[in-house]
């Protein structure tokens, strides 16, 4: 029987909302929430049978509003500069799709800081883009253009209507058996949330956007799943596999993520992480590192 891929974008947004709440509540009660959101979430997120393999992948919106609300705030330069979509246009698909994700991120990140010239910018390049590897229909059907124009001052507008163009960027993909475009481009907007996310604290210090930063890279595991299950031919992405990997494990080594691990490991809250400024700063750097590759195209 053939297995079937679905890609549910906003099932994880009931744990990085949940994870992203303040202190107060009952902390057994927070923890048995915790478990059985992961067990929901994560657990299931990736089952594998001859029917379906489903992953828990929020959306680069998802992401970055969680990291803007523990108080990222905008700084220009940080962002894929747009120049870069020439090497895109000239790419491979794999090129093409992960810049995508990085200006969806960059979209994302300028949406919600208000940031409309850019935001329209960006919206267009990722309209280039998808073009280019045959998705337009997702980014111009529905009046999206004109309405992503009306509402660009509109956070929760627009996300709705990336919401729609998700959704139907899955199901052509899902129909022209592609799956694994849609990793990739989460995967492109998941490093370059990553790197603002890194490079804000690096200015900043912001404990509370550490706390999001880590949270996220719970996401990961998920992220190499996807990946690994949905090769094509045209795809070769084991030089990125590799760097995720590397990632991944970082993460597990952080001291504080083994201690909470050696005490129970079905949960990892990382509320109550401490990770050092010398742990940040090397997964800051491999961040960095796969970053260039990818805006390299």
């Amino acid at each position: 029987m053939r297995k079937k891929n679905i890609y549910h974008l906003l099932a994880g947004l009931s744990f990085l909302c949940l994870t992203s709440c303040g202190n107060g509540g009952n902390n057994v009660e927070k923890k048995d929430n915790l478990k059985n959101t992961l067990l929901t979430d994560s657990s299931n997120a990736f089952i594998e049978n001859d029917e379906i393999t489903m992953y828990t992948l929020p959306s680069p919106m998802q992401i970055a509003g969680i990291l803007k609300k523990s108080g990222l705030k905008y700084y220009g330069g940080l962002t894929n500069p747009i120049e870069n979509t020439s090497k895109y246009s000239t790419g491979n698909t794999v090129s093409k799709t992960l810049g995508m994700g990085t200006y969806l991120a960059d979209l994302s990140y300028c949406i919600l800081n208000k940031q409309n010239e850019e935001s329209k910018k960006y919206f267009k390049t990722c309209s280039q883009l998808a073009e280019s590897i045959g998705l337009a229909k997702a980014f111009q059907d529905k009046n999206i253009p004109a309405r992503m124009e009306k509402n660009m001052d509109n956070p929760d507008s627009v996300s709705k209507i990336l919401a729609e163009i998700q959704l139907e960027t899955d199901n052509m993909l899902e129909e022209n058996k592609q799956n694994y475009i849609s990793v990739l481009i989460f995967t492109g907007a998941w490093i370059e949330t990553m790197y603002i996310g890194t490079q804000v604290h690096a200015k900043e210090k912001n404990k509370n956007v550490v706390t999001h930063i880590v949270d996220q890279i719970s996401i990961a595991q998920n992220m190499i799943k996807a990946l690994e299950t949905n090769t094509s031919k045209e795809a070769d992405v084991s030089a990125l596999l590799k760097d995720l990997h590397q990632l991944n494990d970082m993460y597990f080594n952080f001291k504080s993520v083994k201690e909470m691990i050696a005490t129970d490991p079905d949960v990892i809250d990382p509320t109550k992480l401490n990770i050092s400024e010398e742990e940040l700063t090397s997964f800051t750097k491999k961040i960095e590192e796969i970053r260039s590759q990818i805006i390299k195209g």
